[in-house]
């Protein structure tokens, strides 16, 4: 349920496909021996959906195995000309890494309507393949996923 491409100097791992009812993308991004290493939700809106789906007062969240993490504290939202998205701090990489290695079911990135008291889930992704088109990744960009650089 996880691809690998190189483009250029940047090597990525995406997820494939989302659960039913669900929708988006994971995408991890390595430049070459892993430098600037990034990590976001790509948010796919469904047909008749104008705008993002999240307001000024709802937060990211991200759970493995339905157990929310502490990794969506470290997670904002964003928009852009290619559309609407979740991204996380560059430095949590390796912890979002371990995470998605260490799942057995899921990986879902929710929405904190703390102001509806209600969490929403936007996108249920399967850990499986994930270790694999890793470590493609690491090979055709030369880098360990697990001991990245710092930077």
């Amino acid at each position: 349920d996880w691809g690998a491409a190189k483009v250029g100097h940047a090597c990525h791992v995406f997820s494939t496909r989302a659960a039913r009812h669900t929708s988006g993308a994971l995408v991890l991004t390595f430049y070459q021996n892993g430098y600037n290493a990034s990590f976001g939700y790509d948010y796919l809106p469904w047909p008749g959906e104008i705008g993002a789906p999240w307001g000024e007062e709802d937060y990211p969240a991200i759970a493995f195995d339905e157990e929310t993490s502490w990794l969506g504290d470290e997670m904002f939202t964003g928009d852009d000309i290619g559309g609407y998205g979740m991204y996380m701090s560059g430095g949590m990489l390796p912890d979002l890494i371990s995470s998605v290695s260490n799942a057995k079911q899921s990986v879902d990135i929710l929405l904190d309507r703390s102001a509806q008291n209600e969490e929403m889930l936007l996108g249920r992704f399967s850990p499986e393949g994930f270790a694999l088109a890793l470590q493609k990744a690491g090979e055709w960009c030369a880098f360990d996923p697990n001991n990245l650089p710092s930077s």
